[in-house]
């Protein structure tokens, strides 16, 4: 008996040897091998055999024209860095009052045109923007306090108290983009919108100051008014990116962002100021034809809803959305900063930001 163990005990051993490695190969549990086991981690994505393509997200009306109008209502409040009125001096207060501007929403509106073309379903169009926005706000102080002023020359009234400041700032605005795009899948719950092209802009700005006060030495009654003006018209590059994320039933989240940088002439910058006591002041300075360059960014958001219509024979979309615009170094009414020496001034060079509510309606026939 010894004897047959002796003999058959390497054919064990190596027999307990195969079972364990196949055992230990073997990632599925033994009652649940009777089905491939699953992958633990799923295998890297492969790079595509041939070029990708983004289709096209378009709207494709039947036997149409392949024409498209918009036309937007827009509620924006513009403001100005650095236009302060001034600065109250009151030996009494422990703060003096900085004295800002009061900025107001205006009305204005977008009307644009364009045709779908047939190169690789891409869309030519042409939009115009008009807005006219005024703000005004008054500073006034009591005894024993004064108002210094922020835009006055002190040149012809440092030798006077003002008690109280008027101010009026007018903008006009006049945009006109010539755009091209394409609006494709990106996966089929999000579209993108590319496109780039050239705008031209026209913005005029009028700073209109008018002021009462007392002479410091003799009590003479004072009053005065101040008109700066800055015109401009520009022309350069424009490109952006919409995006539209898609909820379904025609409704979708939306996502928009442009850019420009344009070449920026100043046609007028005008300094008219007059000072009324005993005898009249004036200061004038003009300053023209002069060159920059001034970018403006603008990012929206919203919500949008669009459907087909007649069998897919015209299409019609609303959208409403809340946009921000920042046009950069658009102060340009000059600073003055010294009693005696005009040239002793300079150009605060604030920002502009524009925002408010878009209400859009598109027609596609």
């Amino acid at each position: 008996m010894l004897n047959v163990f002796t003999k058959t005990k390497p054919w064990m051993v190596a027999s307990l040897l195969v079972a364990t490695s196949a055992f230990g190969q073997n990632k599925c549990p033994p009652q649940s091998c009777q089905k491939p086991c699953e992958k633990v981690c799923p295998e890297p994505m492969q790079a595509p055999t041939i070029a990708a393509y983004n289709a096209p997200a378009g709207i494709d009306t039947r036997c149409s024209w392949d024409v498209f109008v918009d036309a937007a209502f827009t509620y924006w409040q513009p403001i100005l860095e650095n236009l302060e009125l001034g600065i109250s001096d009151n030996s009494a207060s422990f703060y003096n009052t900085v004295f800002n501007m009061d900025f107001s929403y205006k009305p204005g509106f977008k009307v644009a045109a364009g045709i779908m073309l047939d190169y690789d379903n891409w869309d030519l169009w042409a939009e115009y923007t008009w807005f006219r926005g005024t703000s005004s706000q008054t500073a006034s102080v009591g005894v024993p306090a004064q108002l210094g002023t922020i835009q006055l020359a002190p040149d012809i009234i440092n030798t006077t108290e003002i008690d109280s400041l008027s101010r009026k700032w007018k903008l006009h605005m006049d945009l006109i983009d010539l755009l091209m795009g394409r609006e494709y899948y990106v996966g089929t719950k999000l579209t993108f919108k590319s496109f780039f092209g050239a705008r031209g802009a026209f913005i005029r700005q009028n700073l209109n100051d008018t002021y009462v006060g007392t002479v410091a030495i003799g009590g003479t009654a004072l009053s005065g008014s101040t008109v700066q003006t800055n015109h401009s018209w520009a022309v350069g590059p424009r490109a952006g990116l919409n995006t539209s994320w898609l909820l379904g039933e025609g409704f979708r989240l939306i996502g928009n962002g442009a850019a420009d940088i344009l070449y920026t002439r100043y046609t007028k910058l005008r300094n008219n100021t007059s000072v009324t006591t005993s005898t009249t002041s004036t200061l004038r300075t003009q300053q023209k034809n002069t060159g920059y360059l001034r970018t403006h960014l603008e990012l929206e958001t919203g919500l949008g809803w669009g459907s087909y219509f007649d069998n897919n024979n015209w299409h019609f979309d609303l959208a409403a959305t809340y946009g921000f615009q920042v046009f950069f170094n658009q102060n340009m009414f000059r600073q003055f900063v010294d009693d005696f020496a005009r040239a002793a001034s300079f150009m605060p060079n604030g920002d502009m930001f524009v925002h408010g509510l878009n209400l859009t309606a598109r027609f596609d026939f």
